[in-house]
């Protein structure tokens, strides 16, 4: 009497298809550029290699066995890239490899402003005196002195200014096309704000307004204004200076794919919005509800779609909550939107998410390093926005993008 084992029939078919999955991993996945110095750019690179792995696999079936092999190869290649990142640090010693720009003031700038992302109208003196200083240190003057030169910050302003409608927050401000003469424009602004601090907050209350709350307002000029000059003005010192970071893997091979997926709630104005905007910049916009669903479910088909070279998470108001036995309530974003923000983070790395928050609601404390944007209805979210998509390393188009 004969029978079929069938369930050693399952396992040739999973060993036959790890096989061939192993097959296609073998060789060259991609190749990375990362600074050993900047948690971000260590990030960005894990994420990158991450991504080119699922790259590899997608065309296979998943399996237990499968999951697992590409699992441990993430992890591999996550602690391989990290202890590479750890041994440049005690190699360098903290110093540039050619140039005569110590990297410890490009930590020292980019700590400062992240103080000054979270400072309280009351502390926000301290800090912005802090980085004007670091921005005038001996090693930063000449550069910082040139970029300043024949930039007209009064009129400026003025030419903002004139843009004020009839309700408070209004007024735009028209920003240069030249970065240098851009940069100029944020070095004098932190300056002015350093001598006198209550210019801080009538500038952020004309030109970034997020409400009735100073904190509200410094916050929000420090999210869209400062978080991405100092990262600007860092790259332009290094190319002034010819600074050469220390570097382990040599520059990716393409780029990520031209792909954002938009995470949302119940708006789906602002999802509109964005996916449009997207697709105007060249991006495919991957909303979840448009996907066929193949009888997966949720976090099948957000695993399925997430082969995306950066996420866009709304944050709107459609849930409210508080602490147990509070009858302090906040608007807040649904809790699936948070959970996929996270999911994301950890897929993609911080580098390339970015949240858009529409009014004042409560933000998730533990993801340190994220910049929550403002989705303002004046359109100043889609130039935060292409500004992150360009550090993603995506090219932009910016006469689009300065359309409002």
């Amino acid at each position: 009497m004969g029978f079929k084992i069938t369930g050693l029939d399952d396992l040739q078919r999973e060993m036959t298809l790890l096989s061939q999955v192993a097959e296609a991993l073998d060789g060259k996945l991609t190749t990375a550029n990362f600074d050993p110095y900047d948690q971000t750019s260590v990030e960005r690179a894990i994420a990158d290699m991450k991504l080119a792995i699922d790259q590899k696999v997608s065309g296979f079936r998943s399996s237990t066995m499968v999951d697992n092999l590409v699992a441990e190869l993430k992890q591999k290649y996550e602690e391989d890239i990290l202890a590479r990142a750890a041994a440049a640090r005690l190699t360098d010693g903290g110093k540039t490899v050619g140039g005569n720009v110590d990297q410890g003031i490009f930590r020292q700038i980019e700590n400062t402003v992240n103080d000054l992302r979270s400072a309280e109208f009351n502390t926000f003196d301290r800090h912005i005196k802090k980085l004007s200083r670091l921005l005038h240190s001996e090693t930063l003057e000449p550069i910082s002195s040139a970029l300043i030169a024949d930039v007209d910050l009064d009129a400026w302003i003025k030419s903002g200014e004139a843009t004020q409608g009839g309700m408070v927050g209004t007024a735009t401000l028209e920003w240069p096309s030249d970065q240098q003469k851009e940069l100029g424009l944020v070095i004098l602004l932190i300056d002015r704000f350093a001598r006198t601090p209550d210019a801080a907050m009538d500038f952020s209350h004309k030109f970034y307004y997020a409400g009735n709350k100073l904190t509200a307002n410094v916050q929000n000029m420090a999210a869209q204004m400062i978080v991405p000059f100092a990262r600007d003005y860092i790259e332009h010192v290094k190319t002034a200076t010819g600074t050469i970071e220390a570097t382990l893997l040599p520059v990716r091979s393409g780029p990520a794919a031209r792909k954002v997926f938009i995470v949302h709630g119940h708006d789906e104005g602002a999802r509109e919005s964005v996916a449009r905007f997207l697709e105007q910049l060249g991006f495919e916009a991957i909303i979840l509800h448009e996907q066929a669903n193949q009888g997966r479910t949720i976090i099948e088909k957000i695993e399925a779609h997430g082969e995306v070279g950066f996420a866009v998470i709304l944050l709107t108001p459609d849930d409210i909550g508080g602490m147990k036995n509070s009858d302090d309530l906040q608007p807040r974003a649904r809790q699936n939107v948070l959970l996929e923000l996270g999911y994301f983070i950890g897929r993609l790395g911080r580098a390339r998410v970015c949240a858009l928050k529409r009014g004042d609601i409560e933000v998730p404390s533990d993801f340190g390093g994220v910049v929550y944007e403002p989705f303002d209805a004046g359109g100043a979210w889609k130039q935060a926005l292409s500004r992150e998509l360009q550090a993603a390393g995506f090219d932009i188009d910016w006469n689009v993008a300065m359309k409002r």
